[in-house]
């Protein structure tokens, strides 16, 4: 099937994320509505950093990405990040091309300093981020402590390899100290 990458996107690749988005559109009430290339450059890439996007691919190919923003939990005092959206086009979906770019993702804000990941998500999504993560009513979870940690360090390896090594959902309550490494599965 080739190898998966999961990459930060760049300015070029504004063409591609806006066919993905389009994609992603697909039955929201934003579905038919008419996006700009040139609007969605400057959001992600213009002067005021609005963004971070990953781009998954495979063979040279887009087949997903995934979208979040810097955020500060107020409770904690940390930061963190937010799900923007994840998406996957459905010819790639259940061969871990999702739990991947979280992984990215995770890795990412915690390359900015970030200590957790929050998202909402839909029935679709359910299955894998209520495996790791502490999801609540309204379809909103998060990953963070020492899942998070552990999700991060994973990244860039094999979904294979990120499936065997998920985090226990109870290691969302158990923070690291600060010499602390996580352990790998």
């Amino acid at each position: 099937m080739g190898d998966l990458i999961v990459r930060r996107a760049t300015t070029d690749d504004v063409p591609v994320l806006a066919g993905l988005i389009n994609g992603f559109a697909k039955g929201h009430p934003a579905e038919g509505h008419v996006r700009s290339v040139e609007m969605l450059r400057d959001a992600l890439f213009g002067g005021q950093l609005l963004a971070h996007v990953l781009l998954a691919e495979r063979n040279a190919t887009a087949i997903g990405f995934g979208a979040w923003r810097k955020a500060y939990d107020l409770f904690w005092s940390i930061y963190g990040g937010d799900g923007l959206g994840l998406y996957v086009i459905p010819a790639q979906r259940g061969f871990g091309v999702g739990l991947c770019i979280v992984a990215a993702i995770c890795a990412e804000i915690r390359e900015h300093g970030g200590q957790f990941l929050q998202a909402s998500y839909d029935s679709e999504l359910s299955s894998l981020y209520e495996r790791i993560a502490v999801g609540r009513a309204e379809r909103a979870c998060h990953v963070s402590a020492l899942a998070f940690e552990r999700l991060a360090a994973v990244a860039g390896r094999p979904a294979r390899d990120i499936i065997r090594a998920l985090p226990e959902m109870n290691l969302n309550y158990a923070p690291m100290n600060a010499t602390e490494t996580p352990e790998l599965g």
